[in-house]
Formats: structure tokens, sequence, C-alpha cells
């Protein structure tokens, strides 16, 4: 016996296939949701040393660069740049360069340039 099921549509908005900028931003506010493992933040604050010792300058985009592609993302990279710069590590410049990493991450975000110490 198979049962179906009825749908009424009535009085619903249309359905409607999100824009790149409101798939960016879907995909940002689930990313601010999730929060990092110690484990992991560490494994951040060792890639923004690294960044930092390869590059006179650096944007958050080389960071990620050097992160494994399915590394979880996070809001919380400006938090761990600052304990950084904190550590004399870095230190954020009044420059902003526009992201180049492209796909779902990219959504015209300006990024601060930061100075290597």
């Amino acid at each position: 016996m198979s049962e179906q099921l009825a749908l009424n549509l009535e009085g619903m908005p249309p359905l409607r296939l999100l824009t790149p900028f409101e798939r960016g931003m879907e995909l940002s506010q689930r990313s601010a949701d999730h929060k990092w493992t110690p484990a992991q933040a560490t494994e951040v604050y060792n890639a923004i040393v690294k960044t930092a010792r390869m590059l006179p300058e650096f944007t958050a985009d080389d960071i990620w660069s050097r992160l494994p592609a399915t590394f979880p993302k996070t809001k919380g990279l400006a938090a761990i740049l600052k304990s950084a710069a904190n550590d004399g590590i870095c230190q954020p410049t009044d420059r902003v360069r526009k992201t180049s990493r492209g796909g779902d991450s990219d959504h015209g975000q300006r990024l601060t340039v930061w100075r290597s110490l």
C-alpha cells in the first residue's frame, strides 16, 4: 500500500534560487555559528606564525591557504590574529585587500592586510 502526501502550497511564497551573495551570506552565518576545538585553534595559530615567517605582509586568504581545504570555516580567525598580534607575531596595517579565495568563501570581503614582525 502506498500513501501519497498532498501539499497545499497556496499562500506560500514562491521558491527561488539564492544569488551568489545570498549563498555567501548563508554560509557566513553557518560558519559564525561553528566553533573550533582547542586543537583546531592551535592549528590556525600555527598557520598564522608560518605565514608571518614566510611573507612580509599577508591577509586571511594567505592563512586559509596553509590550512587543509576541509578545515572548518569560522569567524574565529580575527580573534586568533589579534592574539598573534599581542604575541608580537604580526600587526594590522591600515590597508585592506579584496578576498581572492573564490568559491563559497568569496563574497566580496575586504580583508585586513597584516604586517609580519
